[in-house]
């Protein structure tokens, strides 16, 4: 990621060819400098020999650059670790002491599934007995990995694509066109980057994740869900009472998890933005004549040199599928389903294929493209005997590092996906 130009040899010496710089979308994308940590290791002289070495290695470790990719999965892991504590020290990890208390999904599987004489704070839904809540925060914490593994594979595309000879036929100008239209981007990214962007980022999803949680608290919860005989309003009332993250019972646990929601709406939005410029780069770079470029001379990491690309492709629908999956529980499950959450589910599936399927079709023509040039120079110059098993064995090997069968099984998944959640409380109803 520190290499800011991309070099390969050409007839008239060396060319340059600007890479893209993802990082600078945040500085939680940048990995730590090296530290000099010398005074350190002086101040162990005077530990004892025995406890030295061990000292010195704890020394080393705490001291070690760390990268990208482990700074955020460290503060993942600290906010989810921090949560649970604050729910155990709250009392509203796990099933309550209070034995009047019942699990709201068990109501879905007992045979008398009425309230009674309970009171409404009779029905219990701590954090460790919502599976909604469980699958939203799993969401939370993985996005930012999601986003962190997309700029790490944006940063090498330039590098793979000049590895695999995709711009050994540039001429000069291209390459000044290539270079203008990366220097634009990385200002865009830059952009985004920026102190006051990044905190405008920061308050409008704050905002928003306080008035969708006070939707939440206005509509109850499981309403979709009811299983009882009483009326909606009752049953979703019943469940937010005993809810982990009620404000009016549990507000420091509301507060954690609209901090957390913050959190995640933040790098979402960044990762979003900075998908739209990703595909805005690909689109004119393509056009220039500079895209994706299998290695058609050797296969060097198993993927004919895509494996960047591939890397990039397996997060992004990975990323895609668990944010709708999320935003249905969300909608779906905490929130009564309603018919204009459809259009919500369906303009996040809008952008997410803007940001996934546009650009893979992008990627596809330009390979495509490669392997169409590499068939014909095989056809012109490879004898007649050896060229129809060089031409097949270029065509059995994938257009790209993902393969049709995959892709066509996660899409099928992405578009059914919206299904299941409505259909389960109906199935529940029904037994």
């Amino acid at each position: 990621m520190n290499n800011h130009r991309v070099l390969w040899p050409s007839g008239a010496g060396m060319e340059q060819l600007r890479a893209l710089r993802p990082d600078r979308i945040g500085r939680a994308f940048h990995s730590t400098e090296p530290v000099d940590f010398r005074w350190a290791m002086r101040l162990l002289r005077r530990v004892p020999q025995p406890r030295r070495n061990a000292a010195r290695r704890l020394v080393r470790l705490m001291y070690r650059p760390l990268t990208a990719g482990t700074k955020i999965r460290l503060l993942g892991l600290a906010g989810a670790v921090a949560l649970l504590a604050l729910a155990g020290v709250g009392g509203v990890l796990g099933a309550p002491a209070d034995t009047d208390r019942r699990w709201a999904l068990d109501y879905l599987f007992a045979d008398n599934a009425e309230l009674g004489g309970l009171s409404p704070s009779g029905v219990s839904l701590s954090l460790l007995q919502d599976p909604a809540g469980l699958i939203v925060l799993a969401v939370v914490f993985v996005t930012p990995v999601f986003c962190c593994q997309q700029v790490l594979a944006i940063g090498e595309f330039v590098q793979m694509s000049v590895r695999n000879g995709g711009a050994e036929r540039l001429s000069e100008g291209q390459v000044r066109q290539l270079g203008l239209l990366a220097r634009r981007t990385n200002q865009w990214l830059a952009a985004l980057g920026r102190r006051d962007v990044s905190a405008a980022i920061v308050v409008a999803m704050a905002t928003a994740t306080y008035f969708l949680y006070d939707f939440v608290n206005t509509h109850g919860l499981l309403q979709t869900w009811n299983p009882t005989g009483l009326p909606d309003s009752v049953w979703r009332s019943a469940v937010y009472d005993g809810w982990w993250a009620n404000r009016h019972t549990h507000p420091e646990m509301a507060v954690a998890l609209c901090v957390a929601g913050t959190y995640a709406f933040y790098f979402l939005a960044k990762q979003l933005v900075m998908g739209v410029v990703f595909t805005v780069y690909l689109y004119r770079s393509a056009a220039i004549g500079f895209g994706v470029t299998p290695n058609m001379r050797f296969d060097s990491d198993g993927f004919q040199g895509l494996r960047p690309l591939r890397q990039f492709m397996l997060w992004t629908y990975g990323s895609a599928l668990a944010h709708l999956i999320g935003l249905l529980v969300l909608f779906t499950v905490w929130l009564p389903a309603a018919s204009w959450m459809v259009f919500v589910v369906l303009v996040v599936m809008v952008v997410d294929m803007l940001v996934i399927v546009y650009p893979s079709s992008i990627g596809y023509h330009s390979a495509l493209v490669a392997k169409q040039k590499h068939v014909n120079w095989l056809y012109e110059n490879l004898p007649e005997g050896e060229r129809a098993p060089a031409i097949a064995q270029v065509w059995a090997v994938p257009v790209l590092p993902v393969t049709t069968r995959r892709a066509t099984t996660g899409i099928t998944l992405y578009l059914l996906a919206p299904a299941v959640p409505a259909l389960i409380p109906i199935l529940f109803q029904r037994l």
